[in-house]
């Protein structure tokens, strides 16, 4: 006969030695949105290419000067992969006109494969031509 503390030692192993295989799994085939990252672009990597993964975030940082009436805008040719999540600005440094800010754009992938992100820097009353500044990125989705 054993003592009643190896049978609780016993009872605990063999408990835990059954959940092991299942926790082992569930930890397989979870999303992995524990992993996912987010990829931060400015104006520096106009014409580059970024790559990135299911899950993961897109910030478009670019530099705007709103009290001009120029601001960035997503063009229609845009490629439909990612998802624009949300659109934010910083504040000037200084106060003032004509002081620069920073325009945020978050993204998120859609679904996998590859298209290039276009940007317009324009005044929302004019139509667009082409010697506008643009910005692109080409994006890779796995």
């Amino acid at each position: 006969m054993q003592p009643i503390r190896l049978r609780r030692i016993d009872s605990a192993l063999g408990i835990f030695l059954f959940l092991l295989p299942i926790l082992l799994l569930a930890i397989a085939f979870a999303p992995h949105a524990a992993f996912a990252a987010t990829k931060v672009v400015t104006d520096a990597d106009k014409g580059g290419e970024i790559h990135m993964k299911a899950g993961d975030q897109l910030e478009l940082r670019l530099r705007a000067n709103p009290s001009t009436g120029y601001m960035w805008y997503l063009q229609a040719k845009s490629t439909p992969l990612l998802k624009l999540t949300g659109q934010s600005q910083t504040e000037a440094t200084e106060p003032g006109v004509g002081r620069p800010v920073f325009q945020i754009f978050k993204f998120e992938p859609r679904r996998s494969g590859d298209g290039v992100l276009l940007m317009h820097y324009v005044r929302s009353w004019e139509k667009p031509a082409p010697d506008d500044e643009q910005f692109d990125v080409h994006v890779f989705i796995e």
